[in-house]
């Protein structure tokens, strides 16, 4: 559709708008569409709708950090949707605020200078600066980097600017039916971490419909806004991904003996018949019922150069094998081999052992698997956020220039073009052993 000459020349526009900071290569990846996305964000221009006032509060909270080996959620995903609910430049005289640019205030931008700013510096405020006070102010404020989710880490972030972090935190504490502190403090970010978007998203947005609703009950004044609340609410029901609601147990054939087939499979490439039998031993014994069509094996101790993950078909008595990844503290010398493991909190190494797959949902790679340990040495996996997801340098192009996979927080990561089949095919049940 476009010549590679065109696209070089809408990266050059990017770059110049500080919006992209690839190469000039004409090539349309992940980083020139994030870079359209952010330029989309700004220029919607929405009408600025008025913030439910007696709810914006501050919140008093410290900086707290999970240990997790698993990178958290993105502001700049949760500001690409927060952006288009906010208005572009308006100067109203009757606004107490005054001059206001994507929600930022002149009064806001003069506390993040630590000078007084002039209506010109809000009316020309550029990405860069916008998401720096976002940042500073709402997003480290909630301690959203601890986030798995980013789907869940975004719609506290927009109700968040909308009502006051204060107050976000507080209904997201009473949707998780815990302790109302109003802070997003340790406990508050572990419950969020064991829900899911499905789950959370829906009861969230009701919850402040409800808010806005006895807000005007209590000053009708407010009437004017609520239709644009209750939309900012509505929307935020867009987060929740397809994936997650269906979450399909893996396709099984019941007429067939529990892993028939895989022995066979396995021999293909060199997968020692003790691991097959392991696995089949565990469905035997835990989900006799279930005959899931996939089973993955990933050789972790083999060198990373090599496409050491196996994922088998009984059904069509296939072998599917890629490239994925360790952690790097069990790679200390990023020389390809995977030597040291653990299943300890923060380790950033790979632990070895039987995992099954559980729910998706949308992280900081984009769609990400789930997985629960059923060993001793990876029974931390869901508290450590070990799971399966897609990276850039797990792709055949990485290995190609650098000889080997890059390395991970400690999870199994697969290359983009092909996590987003592997999730659909082993999602909800399928046994994945590292060995």
């Amino acid at each position: 559709m476009f010549t590679k000459e065109k696209i070089k020349q809408l990266q050059k526009a990017l770059k110049g708008l500080e919006l992209y900071n690839g190469n000039i290569d004409g090539i349309v990846g992940s980083l020139t569409l994030g870079a359209i996305r952010k330029f989309e964000s700004l220029m919607s221009d929405r009408r600025l709708v008025e913030k439910p006032k007696d709810q914006l509060d501050e919140l008093q909270s410290s900086t707290v950090k999970l240990s997790q080996d698993t990178e958290g959620a993105d502001i700049e995903e949760a500001l690409i949707f927060t952006l288009k609910n906010e208005g572009g430049y308006v100067d109203i005289p009757q606004d107490r605020g005054g001059a206001t640019n994507k929600g930022i205030t002149i009064n806001t931008l003069s506390r993040y200078l630590g000078r007084k700013a002039s209506k010109k510096e809000v009316k020309n405020l550029n990405h860069k600066t916008i998401t720096a006070i976002y940042k500073k102010y709402y997003w480290d404020v909630m301690n959203l980097d601890n986030l798995q989710d980013q789907s869940i880490a975004t719609v506290l972030f927009d109700m968040g600017v909308l009502t006051g972090p204060g107050t976000s935190a507080r209904i997201a504490q009473e949707v998780l039916n815990i302790t109302q502190t109003k802070k997003f403090d340790k406990a508050t970010l572990q419950a969020l971490n064991a829900t899911t978007a499905q789950e959370f998203i829906p009861k969230f947005a009701k919850r402040h419909i409800k808010r806005f609703n006895e807000i005007v009950a209590n000053r009708p004044s407010q009437k004017i806004f609520l239709k644009g609340w209750k939309n900012r609410a509505n929307r935020l029901l867009t987060l929740i991904h397809e994936d997650d609601i269906e979450n399909k147990s893996p396709k099984t054939n019941q007429t067939n003996l529990i892993g028939e087939e895989l022995y066979a499979l396995a021999k293909e490439v060199g997968v020692p018949k003790e691991d097959i039998q392991k696995m089949i031993d565990w469905q035997k014994e835990h989900r006799p019922q279930s005959n899931p069509r996939y089973w993955v094996v990933f050789k972790i101790k083999e060198h990373s150069r090599k496409k050491r993950m196996h994922i088998f078909d009984r059904v069509e008595k296939k072998v599917q094998s890629v490239y994925a990844t360790h952690g790097k503290k069990s790679d200390p010398n990023h020389d390809g081999l995977a030597t040291e493991f653990s299943n300890k909190s923060g380790s950033h190494k790979s632990a070895l052992g039987l995992y099954r797959t559980a729910e998706t949902y949308i992280g900081k790679h984009g769609q990400s698997l789930r997985l629960d340990g059923l060993e001793e040495s990876n029974s931390n996996a869901r508290k450590r956020a070990i799971v399966f997801h897609g990276a850039s340098y797990a792709q055949n192009k990485f290995v190609k220039k650098y000889g080997k996979c890059g390395r991970s927080l400690g999870c199994p990561a697969v290359g983009h073009s092909v996590v987003k089949d592997l999730i659909a095919k082993i999602k909800g049940g399928s046994l994945l052993l590292i060995s």
